[in-house]
């Protein structure tokens, strides 16, 4: 008994070490982000299914029924339908006034937005009204999906979680990104497509460390939602097939349709947006008006209310008229623009199927009435449809035909669906070069980088890695002191200001080379006189994409950055060779070559990065609990491996904000304290090996 105890003992000490072993490996960053993964597609399950509850709550208690909208809607009298739509704009409109956000939207934009130039940081306060408004719009029987409130939701929990836990930037663009794929497969039960739309539409990479954490995301958020919601497709469908080959010139022309049609979907909501921006009335009446003009199609055409979801059984199913599978299309888009444009909040996704379902139905209905022996029936068009307007809208191929495939569980389509996604894809992008998503963002003003590394280069500003230390010269100093500036220094451009500290130009080493054939006539030559005055400068603002244009222009290893174009007042310069540090440690991930510091409160801050001595780095290790209650002069990295502690951050709950404090050798360790670090990057190993390597004391 005694001896299996003590194996036991002995294999939970190796185990413990290991562990520790591959923590110290990684910075806390990483760690955090290891954790964060599977809590934020926790969260979002569990977040989705409130917010579907929510929703089918307040819908009973405005139409009197949480079932199927469609079969409600069909029972009431039309006033009702007046008076829930224009209640439920009403309330939107408030919501919008009252916190002073705007409610506009699905969020999608707004989350590439923040991927691609803000590192990942969403403001939960702006979204949750926007959210709030997403649930409202839905319940009511706004013409929008609810996707949208719940991924505008996921991403807001993402990255509060991450900027709590001081993930790095590349991290928290990748946990907002496991949020947003979290919702989208918790809500259409379908864990790989919502992978694939973080990957394929918020990101755009495919890069297996993005890929990784997204699946675990996705696959813990869909187990969760189908615990509560339950495992079934969300269309059950007949048994549709490929008849022959010679039915994919039929798909061909299906695909440009769909293509078509979706840059017809874009234009109606930017052209219904600009609409309502134009009307002289207040911000929050517009979604009273706009969801009424919904309810006065709806009364006709109730099929357009909610996210279409019945409508899109039926056309499967092949329960709606010819009259219908032609009139409902150009309806629900006109619906769909209606309540975004007029301040709705949700998404676009499950109108976008419902559009092309009807549009695949009417163009199979066609087909199949022509080729009887050689086509599907007209259901089969539907559901290949609905993939071709998807894929046409968001630009995004393989999420439409996956999340298809996912949704109704049939594989037997799945050749014409993948080719008539494809289709679709390029059709959108001849006539219309941007997606939905991206179009959105451009008529704001917003253009997005292409790629990670550009995303990482908007980023970054020039405060982020400026030199504060400048030598200049004043406008009336004169040659010699203008030579002696060059002579103590290694750059080839020399900054001149005036009085008041106010850049003027440079002067190149090129133009002091041409007066020194000047002779005796140097005695007359002042700094004014050597002057360039169409130097380039940059300002602390700046993104550092654009600061590598401004290089392009200039030629020049080092370009002055001043306070503003106005008052030009010189405050440091920067260089190319801070430039390609930055790539090469930010986008490379190549051995740290610059320190990066976070300094000012969590209102102010910013990070600045510093170069470090050649062979240095700076690393955050943690402390294990063979160290607890020993101090710093006990532990000894700088007498035993040439390691210095800079601060020591102590440990607090996962969320919780960890004090810093400058250690001296009296200073105390407590287990899931984090040292700062820094040395040389052979004695940091040695360091980090002895941690995970140490044996607790007796009794401790």
């Amino acid at each position: 008994m005694w001896t299996a105890v003590e194996a036991f003992r002995s294999f939970v000490g190796k185990l413990r070490q290991l562990v520790w072993a591959q923590l110290a490996k990684r910075t806390p960053s990483e760690n955090a982000f290891l954790i964060l993964v599977p809590i934020v597609g926790a969260g979002t399950g569990a977040a989705s299914i409130l917010i579907a509850h929510l929703i089918s709550y307040l819908q009973s208690k405005w139409w009197g029924s949480s079932g199927i909208l469609l079969e409600i809607s069909l029972t009431v009298p039309w006033q009702t339908k007046l008076i829930i739509l224009t209640l439920g704009g009403i309330v939107v409109g408030c919501l919008g006034w009252l916190t002073r956000t705007e409610t506009r939207g699905g969020g999608t934009s707004s989350i590439i937005h923040a991927l691609a130039l803000r590192g990942g940081a969403i403001s939960a306060r702006q979204t949750l009204p926007r959210v709030l408004a997403g649930i409202v719009t839905v319940a009511c029987g706004g013409s929008l999906g609810r996707e949208g409130p719940m991924s505008q939701f996921a991403s807001a929990y993402g990255s509060y979680l991450g900027r709590r836990c001081k993930l790095s930037t590349p991290h928290l663009r990748i946990l907002v990104c496991c949020a947003g794929a979290s919702a989208i497969a918790a809500v259409y039960n379908a864990p790989i497509g919502g992978a694939l739309f973080a990957l394929e539409i918020l990101i755009g990479s495919f890069a297996l460390e993005v890929f990784g954490p997204v699946v675990v995301a996705s696959v813990i958020s869909t187990l969760i939602f189908r615990g509560f919601m339950g495992d079934i497709p969300r269309f059950v469908i007949p048994h549709y097939e490929l008849i022959s080959a010679w039915e994919l010139i039929a798909y061909f022309g299906l695909g440009i349709l769909g293509g078509l049609a979706s840059i017809a979907f874009r234009r109606v909501l930017f052209w219904t947006e600009d609409l309502f921006q134009k009307l002289p009335m207040p911000a929050f009446v517009k979604p009273a008006l706009g969801f009424a003009l919904v309810a006065g199609i709806g009364i006709w055409y109730p099929h357009v209310f909610g996210n279409g979801y019945d409508a899109v059984n039926r056309t499967l199913h092949e329960q709606l008229p010819l009259t219908l599978l032609l009139i409902l299309p150009v309806a629900k888009m006109v619906a769909t623009a209606i309540t975004a444009g007029s301040g709705g909040a949700g998404g676009l996704f499950t109108p976008s199927l419902m559009v092309g379902a009807l549009l695949g139905g009417a163009f199979g209905y066609g087909v199949h009435a022509w080729f009887p022996a050689q086509t599907a029936e007209h259901g089969a068009y539907a559901l290949v449809g609905m993939g071709a307007v998807l894929a046409g809208t968001t630009h995004a191929p393989l999420t439409a035909m996956v999340m298809i495939f996912e949704q109704t569980n049939s594989y037997q389509i799945i050749l014409p669906l993948m080719f008539v996604c494809i289709i679709s894809t390029v059709t959108s992008r001849l006539w219309r070069g941007d997606s939905m998503h991206i179009e959105a963002l451009r008529r704001r003003g917003v253009i997005l980088p292409r790629g990670p590394e550009a995303s990482v280069m908007q980023t970054l500003h020039v405060s982020d890695v400026m030199h504060e230390q400048v030598d200049r010269v004043r406008v009336n100093d004169t040659f010699p002191v203008v030579v002696d500036h060059f002579l103590n220094s290694r750059y080839n451009n020399l900054y001149v200001v005036d009085e008041g500290d106010r850049f003027l130009g440079a002067i190149p080493l090129h133009a002091l080379k041409e007066m020194l054939t000047q002779g005796e006539n140097l005695s007359s030559v002042i700094a004014v006189d050597l002057l360039d005055e169409t130097f380039t400068f940059v300002t602390p603002a700046d993104r550092l994409a654009d600061t590598m244009d401004k290089f392009w222009q200039q030629n020049s290893e080092r370009l002055p950055v001043v306070r503003d174009a106005g008052t030009r007042q010189l405050l440091g310069w920067i260089s190319k060779r801070d430039l390609i540090g930055i790539y090469n440690q930010e986008i490379l991930q190549k051995q740290q070559v610059l320190g990066r510091f976070s300094t000012g409160e969590d209102s102010g801050r910013r990070e600045q990065y510093v170069e470090l001595p050649t062979g240095f780095q700076l690393q955050t290790v943690l402390v294990p609990a063979a160290l607890e209650g020993q101090t710093i002069s006990e532990v000894a990295p700088r007498a035993r491996h040439s390691v210095h502690v800079l601060a020591v951050h102590r440990g607090g709950g996962v969320s919780g904000r960890e004090p810093v404090e400058m250690p001296g050798p009296g200073t105390r360790l407590h287990t899931g304290d984090k040292l700062v670090i820094i040395g040389a990057v052979e004695d940091i190993a040695a360091f980090i090996s002895a941690l995970a390597t140490t044996v607790a004391k007796p009794g401790s």
